[in-house]
């Protein structure tokens, strides 16, 4: 459970949340690459929640893994402290958040004191309701998340993405950077290939390293966790053991074998090769939470977040997440955004032997923060493309 020194609950929520998200989203079976921010997400959509009542607010709760309880936004706050403590030196993380706010609509203070307070949202009233004052608009969060990306995350929204009707954008921000502990040397570098979910074969650049690492391996798959400069943040990677597996694998992976393994690392000797790759993804995801268990918050006619107006008069038009990485030599670069709109409606041990860990077939990963066990980043590789 969270503490006031430790927000555990908070932390295991959001991270059950993400594989949630993960099977939902088809992770591994599509034939394309993934990569999301489960954190991004939560972050925004618990602003949203400070506003959610009755069955909204339950069903949100439940489908977010939200702990219903008067301290979950302060816990919320501890978290996003701590994860701002640890982020110093080789490590860079930056989350911002954002509310644009309809000028002369009424929303209740206690909403934005709950927003300001716990997640040092930065308000802004603008005009929804005039064509040219909101294509401004547009262009100023798109500019705002491109400077809290490291211009990674370009014109999240559209112009089709808000409309006369729109009242409140929340928007977070997640910028991250890692150099490796062990920076992989470029001169190890070389081609080979890499086998796809359809048996085909590209030829790739793989970074090359040998080392000791936290290495765990079953029946299922291999994984592995490297981590970065001062062991700040570390990356772990699921192999399944058959190049060709990656779909009844990624269906296994949920939050409690996610903890049988990283609570099974073992360090040991690994001659690791692991693809140089950069992607990016876009989602709507409103119909994804709708079938994870939200409906009544996209619903106009359903929806109560009377928490932000006193009135049961908005509901959650789209939830769009942008998300980007970068893994070379030198480290890791990922960052992503999520823009929720609001519309008016109705034990260690040594083995002998080096083990042998080549990602040359599709794999999931992530990306987690170390002092907090905060799941940042998550995606499927099922094609890597040329990082330059």
């Amino acid at each position: 459970m969270a503490t006031a020194n430790n927000p555990q609950g908070t932390v295991d929520g959001n991270n059950n949340f993400a594989f949630k998200l993960f099977h939902q989203m088809q992770g591994g079976t599509t034939g394309a690459n993934q990569f999301f921010s489960p954190f991004s997400i939560s972050t925004a959509l618990s602003m949203t929640y400070a506003g959610a009542r009755n069955e909204t607010a339950l069903q949100m709760s439940q489908t977010l893994n939200f702990q219903p309880n008067e301290q979950f936004h302060s816990d919320y706050k501890r978290l996003l402290g701590k994860l701002h403590e640890g982020a110093d030196g080789k490590i860079k993380l930056n989350i911002a958040n954002g509310l644009w706010a309809q000028k002369d609509f009424k929303f209740l203070d206690s909403f934005f004191d709950i927003a300001q307070s716990n997640y040092n949202s930065e308000l802004r009233n603008v005009d929804f309701t005039d064509t040219y004052n909101r294509e401004t608009t547009i262009k100023e969060i798109n500019t705002w998340v491109e400077r809290n990306t490291n211009n990674k995350i370009k014109n999240i929204l559209s112009q089709r993405d808000l409309n006369a009707l729109t009242r409140l954008v929340l928007v977070n921000a997640i910028y991250f950077y890692g150099d490796w502990s062990t920076p992989f040397k470029k001169e190890l570098t070389k081609t080979k290939a890499f086998t796809l979910m359809s048996g085909d074969k590209d030829t790739v650049p793989f970074m090359n390293q040998g080392g000791r690492y936290n290495y765990y391996e079953d029946s299922k798959c291999q994984a592995i966790e490297i981590p970065y400069k001062d062991n700040k943040a570390s990356i772990v990677i699921f192999l399944p053991q058959l190049k060709e597996g990656i779909g009844g694998f990624a269906k296994s992976l949920d939050y409690k074998y996610y903890q049988e393994i990283i609570g099974s690392w073992q360090f040991a000797d690994v001659r690791l090769s692991i693809p140089k790759f950069k992607t990016d993804f876009k989602l709507e995801l409103s119909n994804i939470l709708s079938q994870l268990g939200m409906p009544l918050a996209f619903s106009p006619a359903g929806a109560d977040f009377s928490g932000m107006t006193g009135q049961r008069d908005l509901y959650i038009s789209k939830v769009i997440h942008q998300a980007f990485i970068k893994i070379d030599e030198a480290g890791t670069e990922a960052a992503a955004a999520t823009a929720v709109a609001m519309v008016l409606g109705m034990a260690p041990q040594h083995p002998s032997e080096p083990k042998y860990f080549i990602a040359d077939h599709p794999f999931v990963f992530l990306i987690k923060d170390e002092a907090t066990g905060s799941i940042l980043f998550m995606g499927t590789l099922m094609k890597p493309e040329i990082s330059k």
